[in-house]
């Protein structure tokens, strides 16, 4: 079973997530090199691959057809109580919005499936890091990014990949 996210790609810590993704997903492929498994999800999970239509894709264009790039940094490890260790964006407002405005264009599909009250933008980096990790991912903080794309990734049991891809206006 898998499921789509709507998410920011976030490369500069590819080379520390995607080990811990791998990790978790035995057997799991990544065909498309331009696959990034760090990321800051904006809505998830989304829809099933065969869901996705031309319809959707030219929606989900629509709500990001205005939206500028931006910078931001992920400055701190934070954890929430079920132990899932994550890094917070510095400002997480303009990924609040990004979420607000895919709520408002799939009102049926709320963020993380309606769980939780309150939208925390975050980056998981998983629940068992080694202190080694986290000393060295100390040492590279704070991460300067930019948001400048947002892809809508198949999140399966046997393949991870990009299905489309929204650029960012830039400035």
């Amino acid at each position: 079973m898998g499921h789509t996210v709507i998410q920011v790609p976030v490369p500069a810590l590819e080379t520390v997530v995607r080990p811990h993704v791998l990790a978790s997903r035995p057997g799991v492929k990544l065909p498309d090199d331009d696959v990034v498994c760090a990321h800051i999800t904006l809505l998830g999970p989304f829809v099933d691959k065969t869901d996705v239509t031309a319809g959707l894709v030219a929606t989900i264009r629509q709500v990001f057809n205005d939206v500028h790039r931006f910078e931001f940094e992920l400055t701190d490890f934070r954890g929430f109580a079920d132990g899932l260790v994550y890094l917070a964006p510095e400002p997480a407002e303009p990924f609040k919005q990004l979420t607000e405005r895919l709520v408002e264009a799939f009102p049926a599909w709320q963020p993380y499936g309606g769980q939780f009250d309150e939208v925390i933008p975050h980056l998981s980096l998983g629940t068992s890091l080694p202190a080694y990790e986290i000393m060295a991912l100390l040492r590279k903080l704070p991460v300067e990014e930019v948001a400048d794309r947002v892809t809508l990734t198949w999140w399966g049991d046997d393949e991870i990949t990009n299905l489309e891809e929204f650029p960012l206006l830039a400035d």
